[in-house]
């Protein structure tokens, strides 16, 4: 049997290696599949997922800004405040007390999240005195008046809204469009700081992520109320704040906005550009503290009643001082509860406010990358994948792809808390593609190649050597072992003959035939192949691997060759073609089994005297006219019952002492 050596194998490998044509085409069609796939729906909503992740994983609320505090019209301050001034909504001099108290303790901007539309029609009782709606709007626009800092809220409405056959002229750039827009009452609105929108962008899965900073109505730009909060508390004035090159430039400070297609009620290929909103935290953080400072309306109430009846505050108005205050609704029922990265139904409106403002003072936002940072991100970790499985096998490419993945993964959480949202859905689709296209090399073509080798091999080498070598390639070296062991030779009896009166195309079928069927009877009795010379077939037990009942089997062996023949001549016979006839030398003993040869070709073989002996067995059956001749050594080792005859004793050639020999004959 000719096994190649270890480098011979080595060089195999090398010239099945994957060739660089394939290995890119991997990773380009990883890519593009991955990059195709991105532009599906259900993939986009994957990407958001992951945003989200990673607007948790990087939010910081313990280092949230002092500057900023919210008051809340809380479900408590419902309950409290009823018995006083009845239910909600309140009238507008409740609202007007509270600017004032903010305003006397030195707060910087009032953000009232509350809109004001319609003038108050109803009267209502403070104490013994009755109030009308008009007096209450006109004590709420003193208070304004007088804090000079109030921001009111006005409401944009969307495009379902619109009135058929508006046609309003448009700025320049990609400021978003609305159709109408309820701002406060008249003189409430002439007489407030600003005005700002309260419009918030959903995206279509749920949460929110983006707000809309400025939106363009019947051709004016209305700031949102975060934005105008923002530009008052760091006195910037109207002009410092633009929209320019789809960015937002708050002074010095720029706010990316990414454009979007929209479909308004006139244009169906509108656009609009947002900024996605670098979130501070939930409305409370792991510790079950807010985010922001916040403080029950009520309190603030009860407070400035106690300062206008000369006592001491409960809270004192200096803790607002120099802070941008958010008033706005949190009570259950009676508030926009919206969906967050952070969770359903976690945030009010006034904390949406506060996250923006927080940001913007802070310098903090996100960011999209380029679009092609995004593709060369996928190729460049395709390629990785695909290169990895150039040369390794597939549990090392799977533990590349795996690490590829937390690279990703850690790279995209790093780069977010930067303000810098890289894809990971695309780039990690593009990582497994390439993966499951370099298993799929592997098996398909690769794969294809060993099993055309194995099966090639196969024809060479016996099963058991094939088996062992694939387990230890190491036994492919040169060097053998003594071991005891039984060695099997059969040759062909009448073959000259056959030679000379049949053509060669029908000796060779023939011979064919009868090897083909040899070495199935040969495996099926745990034997081993060792080689073919010429009409003869050389065999082994108990090598490469170990079998105590070797003896017992070539002897089977014999005997099931024997009667195998018997079938083939007559089958031969029925064609019109000669019989054959075998000699089989059986003998056990003591034999170097091992590789023997050169570096470049060697042979699994046996070699020693008892090797010797069971080739001069084989030739021995001529002279006495018997199949199957046997030694001593082998008799001696067998377990069954067989048909045995003594031939007494002969000296071999080679050999100076006699030895005894059998006939086994076919039952």
């Amino acid at each position: 049997m000719r096994i190649a050596p270890e480098h011979s194998r080595r060089d195999a490998r090398e010239s099945r290696k994957r060739d660089p044509v394939s290995f890119l085409g991997i990773a380009l069609a990883a890519s593009a599949l991955a990059g195709v796939l991105g532009l599906l729906g259900f993939v986009r909503q994957i990407e958001l997922r992951t945003y989200d992740l990673r607007v948790v994983a990087t939010a910081r609320p313990a280092s949230t800004q002092t500057s900023i505090a919210i008051v809340e019209i809380n479900d408590d301050s419902i309950r409290r405040m009823e018995p006083l001034v009845g239910r909600w909504p309140w009238p507008r001099l409740v609202h007007a007390q509270l600017i004032d108290y903010l305003s006397a303790g030195g707060a910087r901007v009032i953000a009232y999240d509350v809109l004001f539309a319609e003038h108050d029609r109803h009267k209502f009782m403070v104490g013994d005195t009755e109030w009308t709606g008009e007096e209450s709007d006109r004590a709420l626009v003193d208070a304004t008046k007088k804090a000079g800092n109030v921001v009111h809220a006005a409401e944009a409405s969307s495009a379902a809204l619109a009135t058929a056959g508006r046609s309003p002229t448009r700025p320049d750039g990609c400021i978003e469009h609305r159709p109408t827009m309820t701002p406060p009452f008249e003189e409430l609105a002439n007489v407030a700081r600003a005005v700002g929108h309260t419009l918030f962008v959903i995206d279509s899965d749920g949460p929110l992520r983006r707000t809309s900073p400025l939106v363009e109505v019947d051709g004016r730009s209305v700031p949102s109320l975060a934005l105008i909060a923002t530009m008052l508390s760091s006195d910037l004035k109207s002009e410092e704040v633009s929209v320019r090159n789809e960015a937002l430039n708050i002074g010095s400070f720029v706010v990316p906005l990414v454009p979007e297609r929209i479909a308004d009620y006139e244009n169906k290929d509108a656009r609009a550009c947002r900024a996605l909103i670098a979130w501070r935290g939930p409305a409370q953080n792991p510790a079950g503290l807010p985010t922001f400072e916040s403080f029950s309306f009520y309190d603030l109430f009860y407070s400035q009643q106690q300062a206008l009846e000369n006592q001491k505050p409960q809270i004192d108005p200096a803790t607002f001082r120099d802070r941008v205050v958010v008033v706005g609704v949190t009570a259950q029922g009676l508030h926009e509860v919206f969906t967050t990265p952070f969770g359903e139904g976690a945030i009010a409106g006034p904390e949406v406010h506060a996250n923006i403002i927080d940001a913007w003072q802070s310098h903090r936002t996100i960011a999209p990358g380029p679009g092609w940072h995004g593709v060369i991100q996928t190729l460049l970790l395709a390629l990785f994948v695909a290169l990895v499985g150039m040369y390794a096998n597939a549990w090392i490419t799977g533990a590349a792809a795996v690490a590829a993945l937390g690279a990703l993964a850690w790279l995209s959480v790093s780069m977010f808390a930067i303000g810098a949202w890289i894809p990971v859905t695309v780039p990690g689709l593009a990582i497994v593609f390439a993966f499951v296209g370099d298993l799929a090399w592997k098996y398909v073509v690769e794969g294809r190649e060993k099993r055309q080798i194995k099966k090639l091999f196969s024809r060479y080498v016996a099963k058991d050597v094939y088996d062992q070598l694939l387990a230890d390639p190491s036994r492919a070296a040169l060097g053998g072992a003594r071991r005891n062991m039984t060695v099997l030779f059969s040759d062909v009896r009448g073959f000259t003959t056959l030679s000379e009166k049949g053509r060669p195309e029908d000796v060779v079928r023939q011979l064919n035939e009868y090897f083909s069927r040899m070495v199935q009877v040969l495996f099926e009795h745990r034997g081993t192949l060792d080689k073919f010379v010429g009409d003869m077939v050389m065999a082994l037990f108990g090598a490469p691997l170990d079998d105590p009942d070797h003896a017992e089997h070539a002897v089977q062996t014999a005997l099931a060759m024997s009667v195998a023949l018997d079938e083939l001549n007559r089958e031969w016979q029925s064609q019109g073609r000669l019989p054959l006839d075998i000699g089989i030398g059986i003998n056990t003993g003591d034999m170097v089994a091992g590789n023997i040869g050169s570096d470049t070709i060697m042979s699994y073989t046996v070699i020693g005297d008892a090797v010797n002996l069971g080739s001069r067995l084989e030739s021995l059956n001529k002279e006495y006219g018997t199949r199957i001749i046997i030694s001593e050594a082998t008799r001696a080792r067998l377990k069954g019952r067989y048909d045995i005859r003594p031939l007494g004793e002969v000296v071999v050639k080679g050999k100076s002492e006699a030895v005894a020999i059998f006939e086994v004959k076919q039952p």
